[in-house]
């Protein structure tokens, strides 16, 4: 039976002030995961994630909600192929209005196996083109949306993965996804979910999920296609995904997960039958920097530990952000049981 808290209605939140919160409707499987937002330039809010039986899992499968005044409505399942594990949705509009829609698929269990699709949409998300193979090289992996560049260029953060590790790239198209080049990041070994934010006096940042859940480690680039080799910054990574947003005043806007083995926060789980330490997947924070990523001063926490948390090692984690204008939109996983979204005035 669904749980009655997921009717996907905006409230006012009793925890946070000035906050809206909903729980999404999640009608296609306990496993609730990766969420990016996107709204539109006519205005329509939309969520994606993927949902199913368990990561991994044949039957996994991409849903698109879509905020109709204040209620998220029940996810519309888009990509559904009952053999290959379907993950790690993007959604992005591109200069022509085109609703675009990235996501991976792969044999069941083996992310080495992955290669991207891709939809899209002339209505908003409303209906959908049929698919195609975008990036076909095996082991191809996403998370976070493309930044568009004024010039019209597109930068997507994507990453290798492979028996040997993984590694970040980004993938460069300068005729709106026609064609691509793909870009290394150097020393990105085991750095991957790149997000990708531009900096207000110029230049690109970009932040990345750490394997070894430590730090989360910076690069930088001046055309997106050249990038420094990351290095660790002082903000903490439990090898869970982030994300990055640049608000129309210049701000940068992130939200990780306030936790990494470095400082012992972890809880004991069992894999494959052997017990090790996962790190933990709260608290959810929001931080904004005024200079372009050098400094974080200002952090919020958005979900913290609570006793259904001590139920479910799986947490609060893999947000999106965007800018709505008078306010910050934010959705993440919600114990993998669904989709948590708030509504936020801006910091």
């Amino acid at each position: 039976m669904s749980d009655p808290r997921f009717d996907g209605v905006v409230r006012p939140s009793a925890a946070l002030p000035k906050v809206r919160e909903a729980l999404l409707p999640a009608p296609h499987g306990p496993d609730n995961h990766a969420a990016n937002l996107l709204l539109t330039r006519g205005g329509d809010l939309l969520c994606t994630w993927f949902s199913g039986p368990q990561e991994g899992d044949p039957g996994t499968n991409v849903v698109v909600s879509r905020l109709a005044g204040d209620r998220w409505e029940p996810p519309e399942l888009i990509a559904a192929d009952p053999e290959r594990s379907e993950q790690n949705p993007v959604l992005f509009e591109d200069g022509d209005g085109l609703v675009w829609l990235l996501h991976t698929s792969s044999l069941p269990h083996d992310q080495t196996t992955a290669h991207v699709v891709a939809r899209t949409s002339a209505d908003a998300g409303r209906t959908w083109s049929e698919p195609r193979v975008l990036f076909a090289e095996p082991g191809t992996f996403i998370r976070n949306p493309p930044v568009i560049l004024d010039d019209g260029t597109w930068l997507l953060p994507a990453y290798h993965c492979a028996s040997t590790g993984d590694r970040s790239v980004v993938k460069v198209s300068a005729d709106g996804g026609r064609t691509w080049d793909e870009h290394p990041v150097p020393g990105s070994g085991d750095l991957v979910q790149m997000t990708i934010a531009r900096r207000p006096a110029g230049g690109l940042l970009a932040l990345f999920r750490d394997r070894s859940a430590g730090r989360i480690h910076a690069s930088a680039s001046a055309d997106g296609r050249v990038w420094t080799a990351p290095e660790r910054t002082d903000l903490p990574n439990n090898d869970s995904s982030v994300q990055l947003t640049r608000l129309q005043d210049g701000r940068l806007a992130l939200v990780y997960n306030d936790a990494s083995l470095e400082r012992d926060q972890f809880r004991w789980v069992n894999k494959n039958g052997q017990p090790r330490k996962k790190a933990v997947r709260t608290p959810l924070v929001l931080a904004v920097s005024e200079d372009g990523g050098a400094r974080w001063p200002h952090r919020r926490v958005l979900q913290d530990t609570d006793p259904e948390y001590w139920q479910n090692e799986l947490g609060y984690s893999y947000p999106s952000v965007i800018d709505g204008g008078e306010r910050l939109h934010v959705a993440y996983s919600y114990l993998r049981k669904t989709i948590k979204y708030l509504e936020i005035d801006q910091p």
